[in-house]
Order: structure tokens, then C-alpha cells, then sequence
């Protein structure tokens, strides 16, 4: 009895050694912050109201819809930039969820011995 407790006490902290290790190997160096972009697209006026004419409200209209393409065109940029770091974070969070499920499985492993 006291054997299987100091074998599962050796494995958690050999475990918890290995995993200190790599912790500190795997952590990247901080970057800098970079600064954040911003949309250059032309933000149109107040909206002339119902006593201007017709040619000022489809003027503002066709601002305001080239506004909104201009925000969905940064948008999609943005997102494409964005995407493989998407990526690499998920593919990261998927290798660290089967280490900790395979790691479980050893200490779950060496209990029933």
C-alpha cells in the first residue's frame, strides 16, 4: 500500500517536472505590440433630413453605401490576415488537449497499479 502511494506520488511529480520543462522551453518571447490597423474609409455626414432635396439624399446615400463597402472590404482583409493564426492557435489548443488526455491517461494508468 505504501509502495503504490509512493509510485503515484513519484509519477505526479515527475509529471509536474516534465511539464515545468517544457512549459519553459515552449514559451515564445513576448512581440511587441504592434499597433492595431485602422480603416481609412471616408465616414459620410449626417443625414440632410426630409427637407432636403432629392439629389442631396441619394448624394449622402451613395456615400453612405461606398462607407459600408469600403468597412466590409477592411473587414475581409483583415480576417484573411488574421486566419493562419487562427489556425495555428487551434491546431496548438488540439495538441494541448491531447497531451493533457494522454497525460490523464498515465496517471490514471499508474493508480491501478
Amino acid at each position: 500500500m505504501i509502495h503504490r502511494s509512493i509510485r503515484i506520488l513519484a509519477a505526479f511529480a515527475a509529471a509536474s517536472l516534465a511539464s515545468a520543462a517544457l512549459a519553459q522551453q515552449a514559451a515564445p518571447a513576448a512581440a511587441p505590440a504592434a499597433p492595431l490597423p485602422k480603416h481609412s474609409c471616408p465616414k459620410p455626414g449626417d443625414f440632410p433630413g426630409n427637407l432636403a432635396s432629392d439629389l442631396q439624399k441619394r448624394s449622402w446615400q451613395k456615400d453612405y453605401v461606398d462607407y459600408v463597402d469600403c468597412l466590409k472590404k477592411f473587414i475581409e482583409e483583415q480576417q484573411a490576415l488574421a486566419d493562419p493564426h487562427i489556425k495555428a492557435a487551434n491546431a496548438a489548443i488540439n495538441e494541448y488537449n491531447s497531451g493533457v488526455k494522454e497525460y490523464n491517461a498515465q496517471i490514471e494508468k499508474a493508480k491501478n497499479n
